[in-house]
């Protein structure tokens, strides 16, 4: 099976580069044949940028100015603003096109080294590798922006420096990782720094640097570290990076070897996280509590644990070095209790993770697989197999088995590469704050709602534009109760009608109309664009920083301190 997969993704190889060839081809070719339309042939770049930012949500309109803006600096011989162009272009687009967007720009501005260009292209590159799990090609691109700006743009330098200890953190290059978490720590609490004086960005810092002392086995320095971050989290009155810093002492006590307190930790932590919906660190906890029952001789709850790290694997496709440890336990206990189905389910798993790491990581893959390489697991699964073909009950039932197994793989890698295809598309999905559009969508599904009265619904229509244009969903107390109340309704009747019309929940509806309101407001108040992350979230009604990231990022697809970079750096080249 693991030739199949070899051989699979030599064809995928092979065909991407065709692909990436007509793509280079078809971009140059229709910029050619593109027309700007008569109502913008006399508009300036500032002007199609605007227009592009402001309907970026709509995929055709944005295209359409990016396309003009491209044309215009064609026409003009003008390369960094075709860069510019093209760099907007990979804003909106999806998969391969991203990449050869970015390239094209870079081709352009190479020779135009400024504050932003062409790093800043390939800081995106680094971004998107990163989150398609291409990491050695992520490191390389993140390498190239952090020289470029290491002289003239402290933040994005160190930005990019942070993503590469991350990363070397991720594939098992620790202490690597830790001189770099260190060098981000000390410049933030320096007085050159050119980061927002908060403490958000420290704790960062810190969290990173606790998680690498504890990979390297330097403990006590990792519960000094996990204690500092404790005691600013509860003074800023951050509960979720409280737990998380409880989430690394816990993992901390495990290599301590005080197996009950990093269960009792890891426990405290789990809930919170889940509840942030991080996926990765979900993973992480979990597998280190099932080491934990597992050196207490609780296999049992061990296993549990075991299973679901395997079940988030399956859906995030997330990787680091320890995942692979448990599946051996996992194999390990079904090969000790005689479930030789069991065990050949999980070897096939562990093949294939270690498939993506042959993939992704050949230059570290001695450090990652050690005891089960690739080559001994396959002699296994071979001898597994003619063992369950000697048996005449099993023999039926192995084979069809194995086939099963074949097909969930493959539909396993299917649903990955649809799901990459769908992830780039959240960038085109900005809130359309058009009324006019709301209105008509609520006159097209008037007819077909049934649950409440005319009455009723116009009552709640009409107090809902009022909460609206009043900006009342500011308050960070607003609740469905609260709200019902002051339009003389009831909560399950606003909660219908946000379900229908909206097509979401109460909470969501709130979020989106803050993250609305926040990136009008960063686009047209200079002030309020130099806020923190704290400040912004807490002046437009969140209870903390995190929850206002991930509320942004799961509305526009990309991060707030992202979308501020980008901002300003439009901003810049318009001086």
């Amino acid at each position: 099976m693991i030739k199949l997969l070899q051989l699979g993704f030599f064809f995928v190889l092979i065909s991407s580069f065709a692909q990436n060839n007509e793509e280079k081809f078809l971009i140059t070719e229709n910029i050619n044949k593109f027309k700007i339309p008569d109502s913008l042939q006399n508009q300036t770049y500032k002007s199609l940028k605007t227009r592009f930012h402001k309907h970026s949500n709509s995929f055709e309109k944005a295209n359409l100015y990016a396309r003009s803006y491209i044309k215009k600096s064609l026409i003009a011989k003008d390369s960094i603003e075709m860069a510019r162009g093209y760099f907007l272009l990979s804003s909106i687009s999806h998969d391969s096109l991203i990449i050869s967007y970015l390239d094209r720009a870079i081709d352009l501005s190479k020779n135009f080294h400024s504050k932003y260009y062409p790093a800043l292209l390939y800081y995106s590159k680094g971004d998107y590798y990163f989150e398609n799990a291409n990491y050695k090609e992520a490191l390389d691109n993140y390498f190239i922006s952090y020289n470029m700006t290491k002289d003239n743009n402290p933040v994005l330098a160190y930005d990019s420096k942070f993503n590469i200890g991350s990363l070397k953190n991720r594939v098992g290059k620790y202490k690597e990782a830790q001189k770099i978490f260190k060098e981000y720590y000390d410049y933030i609490l320096s007085e050159e720094s050119k980061y927002p004086k908060d403490y958000y960005n420290e704790l960062i810092a810190l969290f990173a640097l606790s998680d690498s002392y504890t990979r390297l086995k330097k403990l006590d320095t990792a519960t000094t570290i996990n204690q500092k971050g404790i005691k600013i989290s509860l003074l800023n009155n951050d509960k979720d990076m409280y737990h998380y810093f409880i989430m690394n002492e816990g993992v901390n006590l495990y290599f301590k070897k005080k197996y009950k307190s990093s269960i009792d930790s890891l426990k405290k932590a789990i809930p919170n996280i889940i509840k942030l919906g991080d996926q990765s660190n979900i993973m992480f906890s979990r597998l280190y509590l099932g080491k934990a029952y597992y050196e207490l001789n609780k296999v049992k709850e061990a296993v549990k644990q075991y299973k679901k790290v395997d079940s988030l694997f399956s859906d995030y496709k997330d990787f680091f070095p320890e995942i692979r440890e448990g599946y051996k336990s996992l194999i390990d206990f079904y090969k000790n209790n005689g479930d030789k189905e069991n065990q050949l389910f999980y070897l096939n798993r562990l093949i294939f993770v270690d498939s993506i790491y042959n993939i992704n990581y050949k230059y570290i893959n001695d450090k990652i697989i050690k005891n089960y390489d690739t080559p001994n697991l396959i002699l296994e699964k071979q001898r597994l197999i003619k063992k369950l073909n000697r048996s005449n009950s099993f023999k039926n039932k192995g084979i069809l088995y194995l086939l099963i197994v074949l097909v969930i793989l493959s539909i396993f890698l299917i649903i990955n590469y649809r799901t990459k295809k769908i992830y780039r598309k959240k960038f085109e999905r900005l809130i359309d704050t058009d009324n006019k559009q709301e209105n008509e969508f609520i006159n097209k599904k008037k007819q077909d709602f049934t649950y409440l009265s005319e009455d009723i619904t116009q009552k709640i229509k009409i107090g809902l534009e009022k909460f609206k244009s009043n900006n009342d969903y500011l308050n960070p107390h607003v609740s469905i109760s609260t709200l019902a109340k002051k339009m003389d309704s009831n909560s399950k009747y606003l909660s219908l009608f946000i379900n229908h019309y909206e097509q979401k929940k109460f909470t969501n509806y709130i979020n989106d109309l803050r993250i609305e309101y926040a990136m009008e407001k960063i686009k047209n108040d200079k002030k309020f664009r130099k806020y923190t992350i704290k400040a912004i979230a807490y002046e437009i009604g969140f209870s903390n920083p995190v929850s206002f990231s991930q509320a942004f990022y799961k509305k526009t697809g990309i991060k707030p301190s992202y979308f501020i970079k980008q901002l300003e750096s439009d901003l810049e080249t318009k001086k």
